[in-house]
């Protein structure tokens, strides 16, 4: 009897330490798993996290971009110089006296083609009509030959020195010195010439005397 009790008794205790090493051993395989899908889940949280901060930037920088170049504001440059190179094309001349003609998008364009002028129209869509045929008069001639800049490059000159809009550019002379005589719409709506060195493009600004010539005439 007593050897059965110990028997059983000892039965007993090693069921029960298998049964607790059991528990334990499926405790420690659910924390493991518990442990490593909660990792995983934070990785993937970062991952996420990490590529919106990245893609973000771009998103943005490319919305500053594109509001930069909507809101940008050339005078009217880019319109010239193509309607310029349309009638230059046009007739395989050279273009020496512009005109925002109506100020509806229509250019007047004088071209000089060996001793003629070509007066050409270039409409807001690019299309090109010619409208007359002259001889070139002689100051314009020999403007246009002591020039070393174009009408273009003087009309981009007289924008960077007036803060406004293009409204017609010729050739002028005064004294024998040529230089292209540019009239911007400022932005006061005040009509500003800006006299363009035809060799070395050097801008300057006429000054309206009237106002001075005013005080003068209220002092006497």
């Amino acid at each position: 009897m007593k050897n059965t009790r110990s028997a059983l008794i000892a039965l007993t205790a090693a069921l029960t330490l298998g049964v607790t090493a059991c528990g334990s051993a499926d405790d420690s395989d659910d924390t493991a798993e518990n442990t490593t899908s909660s990792s995983a889940s934070a990785t993937s949280e970062a991952s996420a996290s990490e590529d919106t901060s990245e893609e973000s930037p771009s998103e943005g920088s490319g919305s500053e971009s594109a509001s930069a170049t909507s809101g940008s504001d050339d005078g009217g440059l880019k319109a010239v110089l193509d309607a310029i190179e349309v009638a230059e094309k046009e007739t395989d001349g050279t273009a020496y006296e512009v005109d925002d003609q109506d100020d509806d998008g229509t250019w007047e364009i004088d071209i000089a083609k060996g001793d003629r002028s070509i007066e050409v129209e270039v409409g807001e869509d690019g299309s090109a009509s010619t409208d007359d045929d002259d001889d070139l008069d002689d100051d314009d001639r020999a403007g246009i030959k002591a020039a070393k800049i174009t009408v273009g490059d003087a009309i981009e000159a007289a924008l960077e020195e007036v803060d406004g809009t293009f409204d017609d550019a010729e050739l002028e002379e005064e004294n024998g010195t040529h230089f292209w005589e540019v009239t911007i719409d400022a932005a006061d709506d005040d009509d500003v010439e800006v006299h363009v060195d035809v060799t070395d493009g050097t801008a300057t600004v006429e000054k309206d005397d009237d106002n001075g010539d005013d005080d003068d005439n209220d002092d006497d």
